[in-house]
């Protein structure tokens, strides 16, 4: 009962007394360290989208502004799985010794590590086996038989290029708001 009398009473004469810390001073240079690969990663994402919408301005041949395009992506996934992948394991283990704030940059982490590995590892290299294939026989890939094929894996690429961005700006959205916490 005498604690929560003095509890009150120096809330009472200083009520910017501060009554629980947000973040372990402890880890102060690790959570740096999730705030810059954080915004160095949203930076690249950004960059490689516009990056990929270049050539197709640019260049007059949409397929070859497509495999540009591609292969920007997929000499940059290294890079953003890289930081991910290091990002998700330092907050595991701050979360471990303490730090439950950065529970939720788990799931954009996640996600944006599928996002990057289904985008260049799965689909990029199926379009690029159905654009040789097409140009084997003598035709660009959207006069081939497998046109409608491609579009649809060119949709879900831009859709997980969007993914990509989002997560990344939320991750790194949400390791800044942990600082004003």
């Amino acid at each position: 009962m005498k604690l929560i009398q003095n509890l009150c009473c120096i809330a009472l004469i200083n009520p910017f007394y501060p009554m629980v810390e947000a973040l372990s001073t402890q880890y102060h240079l690790s959570i740096r360290l999730l705030r810059l690969l954080a915004g160095l990663m949203a930076g690249g994402i950004m960059a490689q989208a516009l990056g990929c919408l270049t050539p197709y301005f640019l260049m007059e041949d949409s397929q070859a502004a497509g495999m540009v395009a591609h292969l920007l992506m997929q000499h940059l996934s290294y890079y953003f799985l890289g930081c991910a992948f290091v990002i998700l394991s330092l907050s595991n283990i701050l979360i471990k010794r303490g730090i439950s704030q950065l529970k939720i940059v788990r799931l954009p982490s996640l996600i944006l590590i599928f996002a990057v590995a289904v985008a260049s590892f799965l689909l990029i290299p199926r379009m690029d086996y159905l654009r040789e294939t097409a140009l084997q026989e003598g035709m660009p890939v959207m006069l081939s038989p497998f046109a409608n094929y491609f579009v649809i894996l060119n949709g879900i690429t831009f859709l997980l290029l969007c993914t990509q961005i989002f997560s990344s700006a939320l991750i790194a959205w949400r390791l800044t708001d942990t600082q004003s916490a």
